[in-house]
């Protein structure tokens, strides 16, 4: 039976510039979108915002998008090559996180659409964060499906990131961003959130602390 391993070349391809290209842009991908998803834990805790359920799921499909990109950039850091299948895989999986988060977004901005709305939270440069959410999801939708269709001149290239250099580097340092920004983001829900099943349409206080007896 065919496995991924089994698709990989025997020995690894000479390295060539249109892999580095997808394998740099997957590293500005992931650490693009858990920026993204940390400035929103900036906003939660420097201006004291709490996120509602829509901006919690927007949250999750942020992180998702960016794991669809890092598995691209965590197979050039182990195999020193990417084939067709994993770029499939990889930008598939941020696809499929990007048109859902702006799903997401899009509900939360037609919440506050009408004249009057003074919406959710505050704002970056005159626009909602759900707002700058839309945009950006629609962005990388438009972005992934052209990486998707251009992946066969990038698949099975070599990209030398398996030893030390720059690529290694951004590639490690893109994985590790992510996994704290992705734990990070998941004690900052447990928090709002508690032991209860939902939160609040919007939320005041961390549950936690405040079933605990700790804050207000």
């Amino acid at each position: 039976m065919a496995t991924i391993e089994s698709l990989l070349p025997e020995s690894t391809p000479e390295a060539a510039q249109p892999g580095k290209v997808q394998y740099w842009f997957a590293c500005l991908f992931t650490v693009g979108w858990a920026g993204v998803a940390s400035g929103g834990l900036l906003q939660q805790y420097a201006r004291g915002e709490h996120p509602c359920p829509l901006c919690v799921v927007q949250r999750m499909f942020m992180l998702l998008a960016a794991l669809g990109a890092a598995y691209i950039v965590r197979t050039a850091l182990l195999r020193g090559s990417v084939t067709g299948r994993h770029y499939m895989t990889g930008w598939g999986l941020a696809l499929v996180a990007a048109t859902g988060g702006s799903f997401a977004a899009w509900r939360q901005t037609t919440l506050h659409i009408l004249p009057g709305a003074k919406g959710y939270g505050g704002e970056v440069f005159g626009l909602h964060l759900y707002v700058w959410a839309l945009i950006l999801f629609q962005v990388s939708v438009v972005a992934v499906g052209v990486l998707l269709a251009c992946s066969h001149t990038t698949a099975d290239r070599g990209v030398p990131a398996t030893g030390p250099g720059p690529l290694r580097a951004a590639g490690l340092f893109a994985l590790w961003f992510l996994g704290l920004v992705i734990a990070v983001s998941m004690v900052a829900v447990f928090l709002d959130e508690g032991f209860h099943w939902f939160l609040p349409d919007a939320p005041k206080r961390y549950r936690f602390f405040h079933d605990a007896g700790i804050l207000d």
